[in-house]
């Protein structure tokens, strides 16, 4: 709302989103803002979002420094609230970035850890696009060599962050997971991990994800058998849908990120059934898109089994 009111006043004429997600989608969030006469929260659709429609945004350019949320392909912005447990995605047509420029040398600082926390959310919304119910040839193409380059190239920069091919090669697999995004959509894997960081925002959005990654889909596997059997295939270990959730393991061990479990990351054992809760009421709309249904008692179970999920 202050970078809106600063637009308003300055009379601005576009916003220049430089860095990561939260940057860029910061600026979506401001230029939507800017052009209306509500605060930002009235046009969330979830929680105590007022979930109004804006009509209108100021352009925005998006500049990537990393290769993981998406945004500067999707319509989608993520915006915790103040004071409250509420973080929600919201994405209207007006939202896309007029123009996005993706320059893998931005990314050759990128530590260690943003560079896997972002390469699997990644990976992650290439996944779950094709889970999606959603999901569409376009969309299916595109997850699927989103997730290839992931599996192939994500180790290598983790390794050697100055490895340019390898940095260039998940820039791509980023748009591809963006545009992914934009045409099926996530599951309820992220509605876990919004709730997990809203309760506990130290904990990055990437670093959510692999935490929850392993026992949200070993959970949904055997009634998504035929998509994850393809998945399987693609990284390489062999023709079974739990095949799939080895070969998610195995990346995870990798990237050096085995010892992320909940109970790693600090996380109250006793504040799992009010994730749960959070996870419908603020992102309730990723579980109608999800394959699976899945009730409060099944999320409670998920995240139960990665409080100590067992990477060995």
């Amino acid at each position: 709302n202050e970078g809106a009111e600063i637009a308003k006043r300055e009379n601005i004429d576009f916003i220049i989103g430089l860095g990561g997600g939260s940057t860029i989608d910061s600026a979506k969030a401001i230029a939507i803002t800017s052009k209306g006469n509500l605060p930002f929260w009235e046009y969330v659709h979830g929680g105590t979002g007022g979930g109004k429609i804006p009509k209108e945004a100021l352009p925005v350019v998006a500049i990537s420094t990393t290769s993981g949320t998406g945004t500067e392909a999707d319509p989608f912005a993520v915006i915790s609230k103040d004071g409250r447990r509420e973080k929600i995605g919201i994405g209207y047509e007006i939202s896309f970035p007029k123009y996005s420029i993706v320059d893998p040398e931005l990314t050759l600082s990128l530590p260690k850890n943003q560079t896997a926390f972002t390469g699997m959310d990644t990976f992650f919304h290439a996944l779950e696009s094709y889970l999606n119910i959603n999901h569409q040839p376009t969309s299916d193409l595109l997850a699927l060599e989103a997730m290839e380059l992931v599996n192939i190239y994500l180790p290598i920069a983790v390794k050697n962050g100055s490895d340019y091919e390898a940095r260039e090669k998940l820039a791509w697999a980023n748009i591809a997971g963006g545009i992914c995004e934009s045409l099926s959509g996530c599951i309820a894997h992220h509605s876990l991990e919004h709730a997990l960081s809203a309760y506990y925002p130290e904990i990055a959005h990437g670093q959510g994800l692999i935490a929850l990654g392993p026992a949200f889909f070993e959970y949904i596997a055997p009634q998504v058998e035929r998509r994850l059997i393809t998945v399987s295939k693609i990284l390489g270990t062999g023709k079974t849908a739990i095949g799939f959730v080895h070969a998610l393991v195995r990346l995870i061990k990798l990237l050096n990120l085995d010892k992320i479990t909940l109970k790693d990351l600090g996380v109250d054992r006793d504040k799992i059934p009010e994730m749960a809760e959070n996870a419908f009421y603020t992102m309730g709309g990723l579980f109608e898109v999800t394959p699976v249904k899945l009730s409060k008692e099944d999320v409670i179970k998920i995240y139960e089994r990665a409080y100590d999920y067992d990477f060995s």
